[in-house]
């Protein structure tokens, strides 16, 4: 039996971590040896990848099995660096979950798969910000001891790593480039109370304030659109569920030269 609550920002047990690591490791070697290395592009070379903002402040996204293929869906209403650690979590449903995302579609039970829905929490940080990698741009744009760590220098890091703020200080704990007891002080700046302290100094760091903000972006494959448009001129569907499909990502049949069937009971 794992034990991951190691202190109260509960991270994981040393020995689970290094469990995790070496599969992150392992994945990324896998993709490099491609030329990919951002999470997004990883992501659509591996499944499907939908982007889309969803009004819902529990789901972050999701994995799925449809059909055959692989699904990746990301709610960009929540920051784009919390989506970029989603993406990650995700990456390893799809590769080390296979088996359950083809049996049961998606991952609904949370107390069911309460170890796998761990080890993706922590597969996503390993992968995004790497021990060694982490450490090395530490002490060449930061370089200060562990209780002197202070809100800019998070900042550095995870515009350096595009994770977002929160990830990238509880990264520092693990790696104990950062005092545990600095934890709270260092969290308050990126609560939502003070967002627009945090873009400020953000700017003034010099970078954007894209990974401290929801993208919002709708996404979906050119093959997604072309997925509809086939299976509505095959007949596997019908004009109204073709319209839907378009609707769910802002088009309508009409930019497609499709017009309404007047046999269609619609």
């Amino acid at each position: 039996m794992l034990k991951l609550q190691k202190n109260k920002l509960n991270l994981p047990e040393e020995s689970f971590r290094l469990q995790i690591k070496d599969l992150a490791e392992d994945v990324r070697i896998k993709f490099a040896r491609k030329g990919l290395s951002d999470i997004f592009d990883i992501i659509s070379e591996a499944a499907f990848l939908i982007r889309k903002p969803l009004d819902i402040d529990e789901l972050s996204g999701f994995s799925t099995y449809f059909e055959g293929q692989f699904i990746i869906y990301l709610n960009s209403n929540f920051t784009l660096g919390h989506e970029r650690y989603t993406g990650a979590h995700e990456l390893y449903h799809l590769i080390y979950d296979a088996d359950i995302l083809k049996k049961e579609k998606i991952f609904i039970d949370n107390t069911k798969h309460k170890e796998e829905d761990t080890k993706p929490d922590v597969f996503a940080s390993e992968f995004l910000m790497p021990e060694d990698y982490v450490k090395e741009v530490f002490y060449k744009i930061v370089n200060v001891d562990k209780d002197s760590v202070l809100p800019r220098h998070i900042i550095r890091m995870h515009n350096f790593f595009k994770v977002s703020y929160k990830a990238m200080l509880k990264r520092l704990i693990q790696l104990d480039l950062c005092s545990p007891d600095k934890y709270e002080e260092l969290l308050e700046i990126c609560s939502l109370e003070n967002a627009e302290q945090l873009q400020a100094l953000t700017r003034r760091e010099g970078y954007s304030i894209d990974l401290i903000t929801p993208s919002r972006v709708t996404y979906v494959p050119k093959e997604y659109i072309e997925f509809i448009k086939t299976n509505y001129e095959r007949g596997n569907i019908s004009y109204k569920n073709m319209k839907y499909c378009f609707e769910f990502i802002g088009l309508t049949p009409e930019q497609f030269g499709y017009e309404y069937p007047k046999e269609e009971d619609f």
